[in-house]
């Protein structure tokens, strides 16, 4: 009786172990990668040329002296805030002061010169008149009356020389006026002194340039520009102007546009203007700007973030069915963060924004997020 127990028992265990055995086994289940999606949409696109820049001062001017002469005195330093008409630096002026007090006393000394050949001229054409009276009644000679006529040419001819002298000093007296006032250099604007190149004792001439003063109100960046967007690019346009040693974005305005290429890199220099009130801005910085150089009307475009480029070659992925599906696209312009998608795609298509970089064709994905469509 037991032994049947026992039969029974271990019957019942192999049928159990065969029930088990012949059961499915569950299948894992997929992972589902989290994605963002948005649609393709149509949009007007402007056409954005980056490009950078050196920051330049709206007045960069170098000062020279007039003269030639040692430095008397440097009354400036560097980053010193002076107004036009401000004096600069001097130079030593004992010689200057000296030759002014020479042409000074030349012009007295010509002035008497000329007062008396004023004088002889009057008595000389009073001869002649009395003279010619005689003359001509026969009461003198023929040589008399010619020396007489003699003597008011050459009273004639001393008043031109001696207006002439004058006229000589009163040039002397004049530049020697102008070359000791020349002794005093001053700042021809307002602004900020950028580089002192002179000490005292130093000899300074109008061939070096001796302080250099800029002027910071306002600030300018100049680019180049190809000859295929020269014409898109016009004066008193918004640019935004970054600059990163400041960490901030400015709006700046298209100062000028030049007309002519330059005739070894054939492009074309753009001025923008830059305010910079506070001063922050310093001739030398970097700038980067985004200059705008047309639209194009009604492109389909998606999130330049949804285009993924390999070897030269553009892809997107699209939803389809619950699964990203990978196709070939042909790429426009670049606005922004918008793409124009010429080729490889349809209007309303739902195309991958967020996680295309973490799926395969083919694969399951999982929607966390519809974006608002590229537009948006």
């Amino acid at each position: 009786m037991k032994r049947v127990a026992g039969l029974s028992i271990l019957l019942f265990l192999l049928v159990f172990s065969l029930v088990g055995c012949g059961a499915k086994p569950q299948q894992a289940e997929e992972k589902l990668v989290p994605v963002e999606t948005t649609k393709a949409v149509r949009t007007n696109l402007t056409h954005i040329l980056g490009t950078t820049g050196e920051i330049q001062a709206a007045s960069d001017v170098a000062v020279a002296p007039k003269i030639s002469g040692r430095v008397a005195a440097v009354h400036v330093k560097v980053g010193d805030h002076v107004s036009k008409g401000q004096v600069l630096f001097t130079l030593e002026a004992t010689d200057l002061s000296n030759a002014l007090r020479q042409a000074e006393a030349a012009l007295a000394v010509n002035q008497a010169n000329l007062e008396k050949a004023q004088r002889a001229l009057t008595d000389a054409q009073l001869n002649y008149d009395r003279s010619k009276t005689l003359f001509d009644a026969q009461a003198i000679s023929k040589v008399e009356f010619e020396q007489a006529e003699s003597g008011l040419i050459s009273a004639q001819a001393g008043l031109k020389m001696a207006q002439a002298q004058l006229q000589q000093s009163q040039v002397a007296i004049s530049t020697a006026r102008d070359n000791l006032s020349n002794a005093t250099v001053t700042s021809p604007i307002s602004g900020v002194v950028a580089a002192v190149n002179i000490d005292v004792g130093e000899m300074a001439s109008p061939q070096v340039t001796s302080v250099t003063v800029v002027q910071l109100d306002s600030t300018k960046v100049k680019v180049n520009v190809s000859e295929n967007v020269i014409d898109s690019i016009k004066t008193g346009t918004g640019v935004p102007v970054t600059i990163d040693a400041l960490n901030k974005t400015i709006t700046g305005t298209i100062l000028s546009v030049s007309p002519k290429a330059d005739p070894t890199t054939h492009a074309f220099a753009v001025e923008i203007e830059l305010p910079n009130k506070q001063g922050e801005i310093k001739a030398g910085m970097v700038a980067r700007l985004n200059l705008s150089t047309g639209t194009s009307q009604g492109v389909l475009a998606v999130p330049t973030d949804a285009v993924i480029e390999r070897d030269g070659q553009y892809t997107l992925f699209l939803l389809e069915n619950g699964r990203a599906k990978e196709v070939s696209v042909k790429v426009g312009v670049t606005s922004g963060d918008l793409t124009e998608i010429k080729a490889g795609l349809k209007e309303g298509q739902t195309v991958i924004v967020k996680g295309n970089r973490l799926v395969a064709d083919g694969q399951k994905v999982k929607v966390v997020k519809e974006l608002g469509g590229a537009a948006k």
